[in-house]
């Protein structure tokens, strides 16, 4: 198993504080990359994303389980209770939540597990494939047909999510698992909505066929800027190497 990755996490222009946290853990059996953005008020944000980060890193650490889609699932559940438990114990805190995304690369085998509005993309030989499905209000009238996905990335509505980490201790998460054929070349993104919502995935999957994995970092940070980065912005870039 062999791969090579390349991350960055940014606040938006108008934030005082980034609420997004990114985490990446190089384990014995594979890489761990975790994606968190911070929703709340006041510093609540920050803490949650930060204590979902490092609470499903030391589930890793510590867990003795073998099967890799069972630890995510309960490394994310963990982290909720955390989080719930915090949000209402504490009135500075109150409120807490967090998107999350969480990604397992273990001998040409991904695992991942997904709740709220950040995304999983899977680029194949060039073209890319988004692998989670928002837990969003538009998401849910995009699939009852009542607006386009075109529309959907418009709506004034866009950021209110429909699921989040610290909100309640029942929560659904999405997990799944894909084998890479070694023939093809694999890419895979994990990114918080201030990537999305402003690179369209076309735009996306240009920009991943560069060669250079800091260049293409280098392209959406400076693509973000220039349209005023209204949200902070996360994004961890990986590659398997056949």
């Amino acid at each position: 198993m062999a791969y090579k990755y390349t991350s960055l996490s940014k606040k938006g222009s108008n934030k005082q504080l980034n609420e997004d946290f990114i985490g990446i853990l190089e384990l014995e059996d594979g890489i761990l990359c975790i994606v968190c953005d911070g929703l709340g008020g006041g510093l609540a944000p920050r803490k949650a994303s930060e204590l979902c980060v490092k609470s499903i890193q030391t589930y890793f650490l510590e867990s003795k389980k073998k099967n890799h889609l069972s630890k995510i699932r309960e490394s994310i559940i963990t982290a909720n209770a955390e989080l719930f438990g915090m949000s209402i114990s504490s009135k500075k805190f109150k409120g807490m939540a967090t998107t999350s995304d969480v990604f397992f690369f273990n001998n040409h085998t991904v695992f991942w597990g997904h709740i709220g509005d950040s995304r999983i993309y899977h680029q194949k030989n060039g073209k890319l494939h988004q692998l989670t499905k928002d837990h969003s209000l538009v998401q849910q009238m995009v699939d009852k047909g009542y607006i386009s996905m075109k529309a959907a990335s418009k709506h004034p509505n866009k950021n209110v999510i429909m699921s989040a980490l610290g909100e309640s201790l029942d929560i659904e998460i999405d997990s799944s698992k894909l084998i890479l054929d070694k023939k093809s070349n694999h890419r895979f993104v994990i990114c918080t909505d201030g990537v999305n919502a402003v690179i369209g995935k076309q735009d996306l999957e240009i920009i991943l066929k560069e060669n250079e994995l800091d260049k293409c970092i280098d392209i959406l940070d400076k693509k973000i800027q220039k349209a005023g980065a209204p949200d902070d912005y996360s994004i961890i870039i990986i590659e398997q190497i056949n």
